[in-house]
């Protein structure tokens, strides 16, 4: 071979070179890698099924010659002998009273702002605080149909926003906007006829302007000694509303009960006396604290599961059969996308985890995977080998493995 030839083989194979490391540069760290980073959640077991409610009510029925106009809502707590109606003449009569008492409740707010003077007047970051969390709390009741709620958070905002007037000064106080009001009620109080009667509630207790024909049926007097079969019937009864001289019903005592049956397998994590979240969707976004009080189990391994409650609320004195969620094992730990996890040479589950520019392969310890989801959670160890909060999981990636330098 020649000289020349030599040469031209000497850089062929010195291309071929740089070639083959600039590739395996470009291969190291040019590959695109996406990451998220390891954060905490809470996760449960549940159970997804239909429960109904016992709670102790007793029906209210007067002869009513009239407009029935309600003083409270669905869910207000009422004392004995307490009013919850008047009965006027006409539904004219009973919607001047309303507006009576809306003057008259605008009215003491005014005096009340106007006699703590410019000597007491509240915050301005207070008042503006408190002004943002009722217009929250009036859209979260939007949102749920809660509207009976928003009643009353439209008169707190507006007294809010009386005091926001007064604390910058761009209102010295409301004695004008007090007579204007005072003058109009005046009006309006010679102008129609006053209630003719009033209905009172019995005992103490919630109220419920409606009736589901189930007061009788499904009491809280044998709630703990439910079977099975009579959970099943209660499921399936039509029973027939009794309207005669109907105005409402007081649910009595503050425990109600929630029964529901389930098989065997499902319920042995359960015990009498502990506490379990139950969910109701539909109802109210906040899960609802209950005792776990019966499981009666039948002879074909199903069991009538029984929970006791304290929380009561205008959607739930109404509730009767609904579509409930039961919060079983609690587990808390590290969330791993199933994407992310691989298995090393010793079969370990694990995840790579981008360490500066090299990947390590840090091992999992599933507590909880959640198959409709496809996450796990996973514990969380004092052992560096295994995944820990913040490192930075790879959801992402080619060609992964211990060490890699990545960019």
């Amino acid at each position: 071979m020649n000289q020349t030839a030599k040469r031209i083989l000497i850089v062929l194979l010195s291309l071929l070179l740089i070639i083959y490391v600039g590739v395996q540069g470009y291969l190291i760290f040019s590959a695109s890698l996406e990451t998220i980073t390891a954060d905490k959640e809470i996760a449960y077991d549940t159970i997804k099924t239909t429960g109904v409610v016992y709670r102790s009510e007793s029906i209210i029925r007067q002869q009513t010659d009239g407009y029935v106009f309600y003083t409270v809502q669905d869910g207000n707590r009422v004392s004995k002998n307490g009013n919850i109606a008047h009965v006027y003449t006409s539904e004219g009569d009973a919607l001047a009273q309303q507006e009576l008492d809306l003057l008259d409740e605008e009215i003491a707010s005014l005096m009340s702002i106007n006699a703590q003077g410019s000597s007491n007047r509240a915050s301005l970051n207070s008042i503006n605080q408190q002004i943002s969390q009722t217009w929250l709390s009036i859209s979260r009741s939007a949102q749920m149909a809660a509207y009976g709620e928003i009643n009353e958070l439209h008169s707190k905002v507006l007294t809010l926003l009386n005091k926001k007037q007064l604390t910058i000064g761009k209102e010295e106080n409301f004695d004008a906007r007090l007579s204007e009001l005072k003058a109009r009620r005046a009006a309006l109080a010679a102008s129609f006829n006053p209630s003719t009667s009033t209905v009172s509630s019995p005992i103490s207790g919630y109220f419920v302007g409606s009736a589901d024909g189930f007061e009788t049926l499904l009491t809280t007097e044998n709630a703990q000694s439910l079977t099975v079969s009579d959970i099943e019937q209660a499921m399936t009864l039509q029973p027939k509303v009794d309207e005669t001289n109907f105005v409402g019903k007081i649910v009595g005592d503050y425990e109600w009960y929630l029964a529901c049956v389930l098989p065997l397998e499902s319920v042995v994590t359960l015990k009498k006396g502990m506490q379990r979240a139950v969910c109701m969707p539909f109802v109210q976004s906040d899960p609802l604290q209950m005792t776990v009080v019966a499981l009666n189990k039948a002879a074909d391994d199903q069991v009538a599961v029984v929970f006791q409650c304290t929380q009561m609320s205008g959607a739930l004195s109404t509730v009767r059969r609904e579509q409930i969620e039961i919060r079983l094992t609690q587990y808390e730990g590290i969330v791993v996308p199933d994407e992310s996890i691989y298995f090393n040479d010793q079969q370990e589950a694990g995840v790579y985890v981008q360490d500066g520019n090299i990947l390590r392969f840090k091992r999992i310890q599933v507590l909880h995977h959640n198959e409709a989801e496809r996450y796990s959670v996973c514990e969380i160890k004092d052992d560096k080998t295994y995944v820990q909060l913040y490192d930075l999981i790879v959801t992402e990636g080619e060609d992964l493995y211990d060490g890699k330098l990545v960019r």
